[in-house]
């Protein structure tokens, strides 16, 4: 791959990259780093790059990547405050805006376990099929429909809590 190649693949890519990478490591500036860590590192290596499969190079690449630095942070004792992953106790008003409703799904999302967390996450926010969210993580396609299935059935019941939805 040349150099304009890989520029343009990774530019299409580098949203996607980084909303994962901080979906995996709950910090955003870190996840800057991460992906600025892992152009550096395909730039060097581009001329070894086939286009395609490009995009599973990218993430796998970040899982991988984010995967070491949790590591790390765990070697080092060093533990960043997570945003509260506590859903609210009370209630939503009767008609919650888009950003409400929006930062209650993440946090719902944040307390899922950390399989289920990254599936939905791939599944519905970066819009990855079954087959290549396995490949990424190295399980079965239906291992990752079951926890596609268990993440957004907890999401769901989450959400008409809060909602107060059935009272």
């Amino acid at each position: 791959m040349n150099s304009q190649d890989l520029n343009q693949e990774f530019l299409a890519l580098k949203d996607s990259a980084y909303r994962y990478a901080a979906s995996l490591l709950h910090d955003r500036a870190e996840a800057e780093d991460l992906v600025q860590d892992l152009y550096e590192r395909l730039w060097r290596r581009r001329l070894l790059i086939r286009q395609s499969g490009f995009r599973q190079l990218v993430m796998t690449s970040t899982r991988n990547m984010a995967i070491d630095r949790l590591r790390h942070r765990q070697r080092i004792g060093h533990t960043l405050p997570l945003e509260s992953a506590e859903p609210p106790a009370e209630p939503l008003s009767d008609a919650p805006s888009a950003e409400e409703l929006s930062r209650h799904v993440g946090r719902i999302i944040a307390s899922l376990p950390e399989r289920e967390r990254e599936v939905v996450h791939l599944r519905e926010v970066e819009g990855m099929t079954f087959d290549e969210i396995a490949a990424l993580t190295g399980t079965t396609p239906t291992a990752v429909r079951m926890a596609a299935s268990r993440g957004k059935a907890k999401l769901r019941e989450e959400l008409n809590k809060i909602l107060d939805y059935g009272s």
